[in-house]
């Protein structure tokens, strides 16, 4: 069991700070280019990210009725899974290429009025259009991998596009080597460059090894039933929709944080990236715990399914009291580390990362029982209107209200934050006791 779930959650918390350093290191390198640059690749990035997240959701539902079509021991079904996935992800992503590609400048004019920043954004998606069909089709192929138990090729691929995006970027912004500098536009040819590399990476070793994802003909003319395609789409959906909602959401708390004055704004940049380092990890427990219970529900493994919850259920609990109480005797030294920050803020961060030490466990149980446990078992309509009520209902209303009517502290915006984690723990908790989510997905 151990083995087992080092295997499959730690290449994908590892692949995920690679993706977190990546992104951290675009923004320095970019940043000697001066604002404008910084604010164009930053702009492209969150239209980019945003477009990530819908593939998420495809690649989510592939991996799912991957992992429950492995455990029933249907080949078949895997492969027909995964053909689906990626036609129904490339139809859904060709329109956002076009648009990338020919309305660039109109989509950004529409969220910052600069003209210097329009022109620049607009260049950066033009060049960059095509990494979205490149970045989905990886992003399926790495989804049923991973539901397979193949989690090192994803990770392998990713270091080596994630290094070879540095290197480029090096190369292309600044001129380096022979190379002409070419700026933001210099970033771009390297970020397609890069995921260019990783899909090849993927499908060359499928291939080559003649793994059974090695998709043929035969395989899309068998994905494109019309029950088989629906059924999929139906699944998918709800799944697509929700990591939409989760994505616009959470950007509406760090506009809305805006509001609450640069210091504020400043805590918050700096808090982003240590939550996504944080959450490396558990996003791969939860990859682990999809899998595994995906595996023994598709087995009929119900006795299984629910020894398995128990056992992520308490891993992730002892994990993340660990590494908050680490996190919360060494708040001062994480702070130290951003020495350019000033003596007020640095002392509210402090604070903030204490108060994150402390309610971070409700939010680490919320994520291991909707991403891992209910979505094993196809749950996702009750994930979706679960995420959505207590996020729009209850979470943003009151965190808006807070910051534009009740004079509050940062300290004090900041812990209502985790209103809508403390809101849905009893439901999510209900649900997983009263076992609607233990479904054979491989049956119907």
């Amino acid at each position: 069991m151990w083995g087992s779930v080092a295997l499959l959650a730690l290449p994908v918390a590892l692949q995920m700070m690679l993706q977190s350093l990546l992104g951290m290191a675009d923004v320095l390198m970019v940043g000697e280019l001066g604002p404008v640059a910084i604010a164009a690749v930053g702009l492209s990035a969150k239209l980019h990210f945003l477009l990530l997240v819908m593939m998420a959701g495809i690649g989510a539902g592939a991996s799912v009725l991957v992992a429950q079509y492995s455990g029933a021991g249907n080949l078949a079904a895997t492969q027909r899974t995964l053909a689906l996935a990626v036609m129904v992800g490339v139809a859904s992503m060709i329109p956002f290429t076009l648009l990338f590609l020919l309305g660039g400048e109109t989509v950004v004019s529409l969220i910052n009025p600069d003209p210097e920043v329009v022109a620049l954004t607009a260049s950066y998606l033009r060049i960059t259009a095509f990494v979205v069909l490149l970045t989905l089709l990886s992003v399926v192929f790495e989804s049923g991998l991973r539901a397979m138990g193949n989690t090192g090729l994803p990770l392998l691929m990713g270091a080596i596009a994630t290094a070879a995006n540095v290197v480029l970027n090096y190369a292309l912004i600044f001129g380096h080597w022979g190379m002409p500098a070419m700026g933001v536009e210099g970033a771009a040819w390297a970020t397609l460059i890069a995921r260019g590399i990783q899909l090849a990476g993927i499908l060359l070793w499928l291939y080559l090894r003649s793994h059974h994802f090695a998709l043929r003909l035969q395989h899309f003319k068998a994905a494109l039933d019309k029950d088989a395609l629906l059924r999929f789409t139906r699944f998918a959906t709800p799944l697509v929709i929700n990591h939409v909602i989760w994505a616009v959401g959470n950007a509406t708390y760090h506009v809305m944080t805006g509001y609450a004055g640069t210091e504020a704004l400043a805590v918050m940049g700096v808090i982003v990236p240590i939550e996504s380092l944080f959450f490396s990890l558990f996003v791969g427990i939860s990859n682990a715990s999809t899998v595994l219970i995906g595996r023994a529900l598709g087995g009929s493994q119900t006795d299984e399914a629910w020894r398995l919850h128990r056992f992520f259920d308490q891993l992730s609990f002892g994990l993340v009291v660990a590494l908050s109480a680490g996190l919360w005797l060494s708040r001062h030294w994480v702070v130290a580390i951003f020495d350019q920050l000033d003596a007020a803020t640095a002392e509210l961060l402090t604070d903030t990362l204490a108060i994150f030490s402390l309610l971070i466990w409700v939010k680490v149980l919320n994520m291991i029982r909707i991403l891992g446990v209910l979505r094993a078992g196809g749950d996702n309509r009750f994930c979706l209107i679960t995420d959505t009520i207590v996020m729009w209902v209850i979470g943003i209303p009151i965190y808006t209200a807070a910051i534009f009517l009740g004079g509050f502290s940062f300290l004090t915006i900041y812990t209502l934050m985790y209103l809508e984690d403390v809101a849905k723990f009893i439901p999510v908790r209900h649900r997983i006791g009263v076992r609607r989510w233990m479904k054979n997905l491989t049956l119907t």
